[in-house]
Parts: C-alpha cells; structure tokens; sequence
C-alpha cells in the first residue's frame, strides 16, 4: 500500500511539472517556486501570462466551522517576540472577515492599531481619494472626499457621479465644501472662481466663506475690545457733526458720514460686527441730536413764556 501511494505521488508530482513546467517541487535552498524555478522568497508564485487559474493564490474556508474546531484566523503575517512563543500581529485576516493591520483581534472590518491610514498618488479620477455609500444604485459612491492639488489646493468634498441623494438628485457635484491647505473653508463656492462679489472666493483675511447663504437658530457677534463699540460717541471729546454738516455731506455724497457706500457694500461685503457698531453710533449721534433740540426747544419755550407769548 505505502508503494502504491509513493507511486501515485511520483506520477501526480510528474503532471504538476508537466503542466506547470516552470515550477520548482523540490527546491535545494529551502524556497519553494510556483511558476519559476528559481525562487528568490520562500514561497514565490509567478503567474503565466495566459493564465487559466481564477486566482494565484487562494484560501477556501468551509460555510461553517464544526463546534469543536479552533481556527479564528485565514491568513496571518506575525513578527516573533523578545521572548519564545510571543508574537506581534501585523496583518490578520480573520474566519468572520474582519482585517487587523497591527491588532490580532480587529473590531470592525478594518482595523489599524498604533498607525496611520495614508493615502497618496493621484488616480485617473483626480487625486487621492475616498469614497463613501457605494451601492448598487449608485456604484461610485454617494460621497467623496479628494486631495486636489491644481489651482487652489486642499480637500474637496464632493459627490460622485451616479449619486443618488443630495444635490437635488442631480448626482454629480463638486464643492459642497472645501478645505483649502491655508486652513480657509468654503461651502458651496469653487475655491477657484469668482463668487457673487464677485471677487476670488478665499480672498480676504476670513476662514469661512458661504455661497447662498446661511439660516441659523441664533448667531453671536463679538468685538475685540470695547472700543469696538459706538459708546465713544458719548465721550466728551467725541467730535459731533452738526445738523447742517449732516445734512451737507448727504447733498454731496449721497450717504451718511462714517457710513459705506453702497458701492463699498457691494464690493467688499459688510462685517457685522463692525456695521452694527456703525448703527449703534448712528443712533447714540440721533439720540445726542434729540437731547439738544429738546434743550433748544425748552430753552424757546421758556423765552416765549418770559414775553408771555403763547
């Protein structure tokens, strides 16, 4: 019986040499060749070009494992440890499918202990990217974040073709928000063109920049200091327009004093903070205004009542 088995050996080793005529069963320096004759690892696999295989190198596991059975793992690469019998994982493929890069016992599909994830290289998409909530409905994904490195440089988040939610269904679309490597965000502007200003859409000394506009709940505005605020109008050595100037300088400028024209609105935009401190001196000047009418007025009225003139 054990030369009948030796003999089918010989003859199933003689038409895997027939078949694979490249490669090397019994190899004298301890690597084995599939492939090649020449081995250079201790396992080398070297596919033919017309190749008829579905795989070059394969693991099939059984549906189910019996109870009893101890097999966790499919595929494990391990560096030895300081001490006999110790080991550190560094690439793990486990039986329920999860994939540890540095953890022997991933938690999620993918999981990558004391290291990093980075991705470099351009694609023939664009640049480096990831893509997220591929389906069959929309097989290049709902959402991808890219690293462009033409004109303004910095992450895009955008939406591949073929996406199915957001953008009013229109799929496609570039720029939903930007982060530019100068740390200046935009949302819904492309970074390289004029916005509605127009003007470059990250020019400016600001790190937001929103197109269409924004709708909040509630928004707070602060000043650097109070000195930012209008309430040097009341100051003693506040300089007071009269009326007369006031009035002078609308004849001729077509706005009020210390206030932007429309003009430098529609150019520059309006800081909030500093128009509302604008308004803020506008009516602390009105309310010096009234006060001195009201001085006048009661001054008039006393000087009638002195020439009792009603």
């Amino acid at each position: 019986m054990k030369t009948k088995n030796n003999l089918l050996l010989i003859i199933s080793l003689i038409i895997v040499n027939f078949t694979y005529s490249q490669t090397n069963i019994f190899p004298d320096d301890g690597n084995v060749g599939i492939g090649t004759v020449t081995p250079t690892a201790k396992t080398d696999i070297i596919l033919p070009e017309e190749a008829t295989m579905e795989s070059g190198l394969r693991i099939t596991s059984p549906f189910t494992f019996l109870a009893g059975s101890n097999i966790n793992t499919l595929f494990h690469l391990r560096k030895s440890g300081f001490n006999q019998g110790s080991y550190f994982s560094q690439f793990v493929v486990r039986t329920n499918g999860r994939v540890g890069i540095g953890e022997e016992n991933p938690n999620s599909k993918l999981h990558v202990h004391n290291g990093r994830i980075q991705i470099t290289g351009n694609n023939s998409y664009g640049g480096p990217m990831m893509v997220f909530g591929g389906d069959v409905n929309a097989p290049n994904g709902q959402w991808g974040i890219e690293y462009v490195s033409n004109g303004v440089s910095g992450l895009n988040f955008w939406k591949p073709d073929g996406s199915t939610n957001g953008n009013n269904g229109d799929g496609f679309g570039n720029h939903f928000l930007f982060l530019a490597d100068n740390g200046k965000v935009s949302i819904g502007l492309d970074p390289n063109n004029p916005n509605s200003f127009p003007r470059a859409t990250l020019s400016g000394d600001y790190n937001l920049y929103v197109g269409r506009g924004i709708l909040t709940e509630k928004a707070r505005v602060a000043v650097r200091s109070s000195d930012d605020w209008a309430d040097y109008v009341f100051k003693d050595d506040y300089h007071l327009l009269t009326l007369s100037q006031v009035e002078k300088h609308i004849q001729e400028k077509g706005h009020l004093p210390n206030v932007p024209s429309a003009e430098e609105i529609v150019n520059s935009g309006i800081d909030v903070a500093k128009m509302d401190a604008k308004l803020m001196e506008k009516i602390e000047e009105l309310t010096l205004y009234v006060i001195q009418l009201k001085k006048e007025n009661e001054e008039i009225k006393a000087l009638l009542k002195n020439k009792n003139i009603k």
